[in-house]
């Protein structure tokens, strides 16, 4: 018992590991996810930004835009629900036709002097207030200085140096206050290289929010984990249920199997002993050898239905399906087992509509066999047995009915379970009380149902519904 009880807990903590690895892993991935998402929005929102800020700057110095600048600029105007005109762009899929129609539209405002504070206005609308924009030479010198810089701030030498091998340059600097601070370095093209524009935008409170959020996913993880924890437990508990119940009827079942077969093996041994003794004389020995024989064919039964039960427990129980005449079976019943009701004083009524039942016909007929010999049994004298066939929808019902003394209605639940006995005055020792459950086990494994039905004083019914041919 001991040891059971540490096996099981010993699945249940290794069903509670592998539950808790995939809520795990699903917690991870998640937080995974969302650092990724976060991460990319950052970097794609500074971006952005950076690049339309450079954009405007080459617009404003009426330089034409490289395709980047140009389909970034377009995204920002478009996400804003900015009119594109004036001096904005085109869609990018019309660069060339979009740059000629904006010289032609600034080249028509310069001539007319049409430079009103509309004009500034909507530009100031267009660019982002948080990002700063220097122009430097090519040695890194400030050639204007721009109104707002972040405090510490000084212009990245290398970004220069970067920009003017490759035309741009991303990178991600620190002031001297230890602010991040994300740049894009553009060199500007007039017949040679000798202006870059660098446009720079503070990511320190991206960063603030994004070590919060890094926190947060770590704190709500470790609670996650630990209620997946406790969840996992719980739910590995729920489903060694089955398993814990099922141990304990297999124990249960060989513990009474060992009981049943322990006293007839008792008599057995007794009665040979006794047999073999010289002083016993010939008839009490064949008294003998004649209950070692009864004992051997009710042990030789016992064991049938044990290995039946058995089978039926591991799924291997042979069923052989096919079209059985009910009434073909009754009819080869009926003769042996009015005999043996006319002797014991009862009368057994059988009526059957002629149905065919999809069933496997040898169990079907121990399964008649075993409520017979039931309500043989535990019917008086006087008493009448009555079997009745009969088809409904989909199903033909066998029932068979005693006017025995009845069964209590708190042994109802119980009369399947195996090696039950409802009350000492229903207990036979010939019987080990496996009838009723052999009787369900193969009638399930036929497809179809049992159902049993009593009353105190108004005898048993038992009600087997077989699926139609």
């Amino acid at each position: 018992m001991l040891t059971e009880k540490r096996a099981l807990r010993r699945l249940r903590l290794q069903l509670t590991l592998v539950y808790l690895a995939a809520a795990l892993g699903f917690i991870v991935l998640a937080g995974g996810l969302s650092f990724v998402l976060l991460r990319h929005y950052f970097h794609s929102a500074v971006d952005s930004a950076l690049r339309n800020r450079v954009a405007l700057e080459l617009i404003q110095l009426g330089l034409p835009l490289p395709p980047d600048l140009e389909r970034a600029r377009f995204e920002w105007l478009s996400l804003r629900n900015l009119p594109i005109s004036d001096d904005k762009l085109r869609e990018p899929e019309e660069p060339d036709k979009g740059r000629q129609e904006d010289r032609r539209r600034r080249d028509e405002e310069e001539e007319s002097g049409d430079d009103s504070s509309e004009t500034v206005i909507r530009v100031q609308i267009e660019q982002p207030s948080d990002v700063f924009l220097l122009r430097l030479s090519a040695d890194g010198r400030l050639l204007a200085t721009p109104p707002l810089l972040p405090a510490g701030f000084l212009p990245s030498v290398e970004a220069v140096q970067a920009a003017g091998r490759a035309g741009v340059d991303w990178r991600t600097v620190e002031t001297s206050a230890g602010e991040p601070i994300r740049l894009l370095t553009y060199a500007l093209h007039n017949g040679q290289i000798d202006l870059y524009v660098q446009a720079g935008r503070s990511v320190l409170e991206q960063e603030i929010v994004f070590r919060q959020f890094v926190t947060g996913v770590l704190a709500g993880g470790g609670v996650l984990a630990a209620l997946a924890a406790l969840a996992s437990w719980s739910i590995a508990g729920r489903s060694l249920k089955p398993v814990q119940a099922a141990w304990e009827r297999q124990r249960e079942f060989v513990a009474n199997a060992s009981h049943e077969l322990r006293a007839p093996l008792s008599l057995i041994q007794l009665s040979a002993e006794l047999a073999t003794r010289a002083d016993t004389p010939p008839a009490e020995q064949r008294d003998l050898a004649a209950d070692v024989l009864r004992e051997a064919r009710h042990m030789a039964h016992l064991i049938d239905d044990l290995l039946l039960l058995s089978r039926a427990d591991v799924g291997r129980l042979p069923v052989h399906l096919e079209p059985v005449p009910v009434q073909r079976v009754l009819d080869g019943l009926s003769a042996e087992w009015t005999r043996a009701c006319a002797a014991r004083g009862i009368m057994l009524d059988v009526a059957s509509t002629p149905c065919i039942a999809r069933a496997d016909e040898t169990y079907l007929r121990q399964v008649l066999l075993a409520l017979l010999d039931n309500a043989v049994r535990y019917t008086p004298a006087g008493g009448q047995i009555t079997i009745r066939v009969s088809p409904r929808d989909r199903w033909i019902d066998v029932v068979v009915r005693d006017t025995g003394p009845g069964i209590p209605a708190e042994h109802l639940p119980h009369l399947f379970e195996r090696f039950y006995q409802a009350d000492p005055a229903r207990t036979d020792k010939a019987h080990a009380g496996l009838g009723l459950s052999i009787v369900r086990t193969l009638v399930e494994a036929m497809g179809g149902s049992v159902d049993l039905d009593s009353r105190l004083g108004y005898g048993v019914t038992v009600t087997v519904s077989l699926p139609k041919a």
